[in-house]
């Protein structure tokens, strides 16, 4: 459902035991994030990797230990407003600004536009569709989730009539409708988990009834601590 910038891969030479990777072309740093449990800045560290967005082909990496820490597990129970604990912020004095391909740097006044309307930090709605695309357009994911910020269906459909109240369903591959409903939909969350960043988060990526009802998944903290290091970085 992600990127984080480059086209470039990390494929693993060997077991996962082994911690011993190969880059090699096609992907991105962030999908050796997901694959195994190893959150971006974490992985950075390990292999001094000054910008995530640029790591050489042939170059070994190595992974720490799956589970390092990025976000303390959180696990609602009782609360009808769930809660991520949240994790330290990163320096922004070190953040790199993100290279956005000229093909997508013309997406930034849609963002700036639709964030100041549905009165979201734009930074914030840029990370999280930066870690969900990669700004990409026609990315469609394996579970139908499309374009920009990553739209599911029934996302589409109760966004476009509910939140917006559309006649009918905006197109989610226009990105200028899908950001449009993207930034809406992350100001719903917000105000459903009392402005809680992590947790609002969180909800986008899991769904808000699953945080709610089964708490905060180990692979759903990763994903809000990416986005929260991408952040400072628009």
């Amino acid at each position: 459902m992600i990127g984080v910038a480059s086209l470039i891969a990390v494929v693993a030479s060997g077991s996962a035991a082994g911690r011993i990777h190969t880059v090699k072309a096609g992907d991105t740093l962030d999908a050796l994030s997901r694959r195994y449990g190893v959150p971006i800045p974490a992985l950075a560290q390990a292999n001094a990797i000054a910008n995530p967005d640029h790591i050489l082909a042939g170059s070994k990496l190595t992974l720490p230990a799956r589970g390092a820490p990025s976000l303390p597990e959180a696990r609602i129970t009782t609360q009808p407003v769930a809660k991520v604990t949240p994790a330290p912020a990163a320096p922004t004095s070190k953040a790199r600004p993100i290279a956005v391909p000229p093909s997508r740097s013309g997406l930034r006044p849609v963002f700036a536009q639709f964030a100041k309307t549905a009165g979201v930090p734009a930074d914030l709605a840029m990370a999280l569709a930066w870690q969900e695309s990669g700004w990409q357009v026609h990315k469609v994911s394996s579970t139908r989730a499309v374009g920009v910020m990553q739209l599911m269906p029934d996302t589409v459909e109760f966004v476009s009539g509910i939140l917006l109240r559309q006649r009918q369903n905006l197109d989610p591959h226009d990105p200028v409708a899908n950001i449009r409903m993207g930034t809406r939909f992350l100001r719903y969350l917000l105000d459903r988990n009392g402005g809680n960043v992590d947790t609002a988060l969180a909800s986008y990526y899991q769904g808000l009834r699953s945080v709610r009802e089964r708490g905060v998944f180990p692979e759903t903290q990763r994903f809000v601590a990416n986005v929260k290091a991408l952040r400072p970085r628009f």
